[in-house]
């Protein structure tokens, strides 16, 4: 607008328009701050690990003494949101991590703290193996949270899915139908499906129910079995289905 005609105005005139612009503005800034703080919240993702330990048979107990250590470290640490230690029900010397942190510095700050490193550096001493830690997404699914009471007969699975890259269009939808699928078999308590980073190719199902006989009615499902039918030409390996039991939750 021109100055000199708005100068010209009557000063009633004057205010009208300079509370309009005002508003305007105000409106304006409002709709930005609200799309940029959904931008956030969508761009920040909990972080999520899995990591593989195999110790040697002698040192199990060692070793499993040292994990728990790194749970009750990481328990205390900022930004956690699970901490589970896992041992495999058939290969007693082999664990899993299964950890969830609300972000990627969140879990770089506990990984590069100064108790957490120094278990670290005792764990080769008692390996058979480097550990294996896999990083990933939440791609669908649940997973519980916080520290739960933990019954002896609850069961924790960890599958890797090894998708050949020329195929993941077609897995991932159908690792999403099963998803949602297998959260309401009976005795589910957590089903979920992680897009490992940065092969994303790769997948781990994680899955916790309430006994054996819960998850033997899962993998006998019609959708279990369906699901295992439709992706079989599309894996680059082996199906990995790995059941464990929890050691350090609260009994």
């Amino acid at each position: 607008m021109d100055h000199d005609y708005f100068t010209m105005l009557p000063l009633k005139e004057r205010i009208i328009m300079l509370t309009k612009r005002l508003l305007f503005l105000f409106l304006f800034s409002a709709v930005l701050s609200t799309f940029d703080g959904r931008a956030l919240a969508q761009s920040v993702q909990q972080q999520f690990v899995v990591t593989y330990v195999e110790f040697k048979p002698a040192d199990t107990n060692a070793g499993a003494q040292m994990l728990e250590e790194l749970a009750a470290n990481a328990k205390a640490s900022f930004g956690v949101v699970n901490f589970d230690v896992l041992q495999q029900i058939d290969r007693p010397n082999f664990f899993a991590l299964f950890e969830v942190w609300t972000t990627t510095k969140a879990f770089s700050d506990f990984q590069s703290s100064s108790a957490t490193q120094a278990i670290l550096l005792q764990l080769p001493n008692v390996l058979e193996a480097p550990l294996d830690q896999r990083s990933g997404n939440l791609l669908a699914g649940t997973v519980s949270s916080g520290p739960q009471h933990a019954e002896t007969s609850q069961i924790f699975v960890i599958t890797h899915v090894d998708s050949d890259p020329q195929f993941v269009g077609q897995i991932t939808p159908l690792l999403d139908t099963f998803v949602n699928d297998s959260r309401h078999d009976s005795g589910v308590q957590t089903f979920a499906v992680l897009s490992q980073t940065p092969t994303p190719n790769h997948f781990q199902l994680v899955e916790s129910f309430a006994d054996l006989q819960a998850f033997d009615a899962h993998v006998s499902a019609q959708h279990t079995v369906q699901f295992r039918n439709s992706t079989l030409t599309f894996l680059g390996a082996p199906y990995d289905e790995r059941l464990y039991q929890f050691i350090n939750r609260e009994q």
